[in-house]
């Protein structure tokens, strides 16, 4: 037969498990409604930096396709520049 004081330990445990427990539940509580806030953070950062290196990749490829075209154009007037040199000169400059 548990005797009073023992019952008297038991119930201050008790009660002091449940206030512990409860206290623990709050604060995980509010830790996982950080965690969401950060998620949302995190989530409108990351779209933000989607969007920029979208962005960015499309500026090289468009500079990527300007540079082939200027190759293009290059090449043909160099190709031109050469046959008027071998016709008026009778040699292509090197």
């Amino acid at each position: 037969m548990p005797t009073l004081t023992s019952q008297i330990i038991k119930a201050v445990v008790s009660e002091e498990v449940k206030y512990s427990t409860s206290v623990l539940q709050s604060e995980m509580s509010e830790v996982r409604k950080e965690i969401k806030t950060l998620e949302k953070k995190f989530d409108l950062k990351f779209d933000t930096v989607i969007e920029q290196l979208t962005d960015l990749a499309g500026k090289f490829n468009k500079f990527d396709e300007e540079q082939t075209v200027l190759s293009g154009q290059m090449s043909d007037r160099t190709d031109r520049i050469e046959k008027l040199e071998v016709a008026t000169f009778g040699v292509a400059a090197i």
